[in-house]
């Protein structure tokens, strides 16, 4: 129940690193909006409450070219490596993605390409409270449960006996609903 970053200066943050990685890029680099998210922590790594959020965004890059998209990575996990950022993944050769956590604020970060020459850099907040601080529906879910009695065992329902006999599915098709379903 700490109090957090908000939404804006998570969203904020995000920017500035996607803006920081982009200086290590060559001058011809420009960025497309690809996905911005905020998304409900529902299930946190940190078992924290629910109510807070993560804000994310991906951009493309463009203005690259393809044959070299080797040493923009390099460059890229350089940048990190000198701005706090702790690799978690790197997938290369096999795969061109690479994977980053900051080893203070816990903001992720990839830089990912395929081979259709798209080139893509994305940054993600860790869960923020939207004001910074827990809502109240938030610290009223973490007071410590009363005992409850256990509710009372069900009588059994009695024994029915159907209505009507059960149909044959050969004279299902040969029942006249319109009359009650008696059968030709």
């Amino acid at each position: 129940m700490k109090p957090t970053i908000t939404e804006h200066e998570a969203k904020d943050r995000v920017e500035r690193y996607i803006e920081g990685v982009l200086t290590a890029l060559p001058s011809t680099a420009e960025r497309k909006p690809f996905t911005q998210h905020r998304s409900e922590c529902t299930d946190p790594t940190d078992d924290g409450p629910q109510g807070r959020f993560e804000i994310s965004a991906t951009y493309e890059v463009t203005g690259l070219e393809a044959a070299r998209f080797g040493e923009y990575f390099d460059a890229v996990v350089q940048w990190w490596s000198a701005h706090d950022f702790a690799v978690l993944t790197d997938s290369r050769p096999k795969d061109q993605y690479v994977f980053v956590r900051n080893k203070t604020d816990a903001f992720d970060m990839t830089v990912q390409a395929n081979d259709l020459g798209k080139f893509y850099v994305g940054a993600t907040s860790p869960c923020v409270w939207p004001n910074g601080t827990p809502e109240p529906q938030a610290l009223e879910a973490t007071e410590p449960e009363q005992p409850v009695a256990a509710p009372p065992e069900p009588e059994p329902e009695p024994v029915r006996k159907p209505r009507r006999a059960p149909v044959d599915d050969e004279d299902f098709a040969q029942t006249n609903w319109t009359d009650g379903g008696t059968s030709f």
